[in-house]
């Protein structure tokens, strides 16, 4: 019997379904990692919305109309209010306070696809987020690597994803089998294949990474 696979969901969830692939829903990457991510993430979902365009390290708002989810309009929205602000490190940074985080999480919540866990402790509540379907989490990782491993083209949003992946040091987790041909296939695809704005986001996305990692280490 052919079993279907998931929808595919929007970029940024299935980023942070694919860093929190464990049964009790803790993220193998940091705090401030997962959530430069989740920024990129949802910055990326405007673009391929059309509502935003990149440029130059600079965002431009093309379309203020909402988009059909609550969690793309929020940042829109906030976009359009902060008019005196398009430096694409600034928002990458202020969505990774926690704000993009709590906005993909909720967007998984009410999909019923994570159950928020609160755990009080002596340094305070400590927020988890398990997957409701272990094997649903596990899917967008195991999407890409089974598309790269077949020598496929990746779509758009997954060639991003994937990308996020790599910028977020992610494949260390969900992409450690991989030969260095399958590798070289999957870099091909993201120099040839990716737009040049979604490259450029990806680039910021693992600056942003790599500065945050040298300033925990400072």
């Amino acid at each position: 019997m052919h079993v279907a696979s998931p929808p595919q969901l929007p970029l940024a969830d299935d980023l942070f379904l694919a860093a929190h692939d464990t049964p009790r829903g803790r993220s193998v990457l940091s705090p401030a990692t997962l959530g430069l991510g989740l920024a990129s993430g949802l910055l990326a979902e405007l673009i391929l919305w059309r509502r935003v365009d990149l440029c130059d390290g600079r965002l431009a708002v093309l379309d203020e109309r909402a988009t059909t989810d609550a969690a793309t309009t929020a940042v829109l929205d906030q976009l359009v209010r902060e008019t005196q602000h398009r430096r694409i490190r600034e928002w990458i940074s202020f969505l990774a306070t926690g704000v993009a985080t709590d906005l993909v999480a909720r967007r998984l919540g009410r999909a019923g696809l994570v159950h928020r866990h609160e755990r009080r402790g002596l340094r305070g509540t400590r927020v988890t987020y398990v997957p409701a379907d272990p094997a649903a989490a596990g899917w967008p990782g195991s999407r890409v690597r089974t598309a790269i491993a077949r020598g496929e083209l990746l779509d758009i949003p997954d060639l991003v994803l994937a990308g996020l992946v790599l910028a977020t040091g992610l494949d260390q987790h969900l992409l450690v089998t991989y030969d260095a041909g399958e590798r070289e296939h999957l870099f091909d695809q993201l120099r040839r294949r990716m737009p040049a704005m979604l490259q450029e986001l990806v680039g910021h996305a693992e600056a942003a990474v790599g500065d945050a990692v040298m300033a925990r280490r400072a």
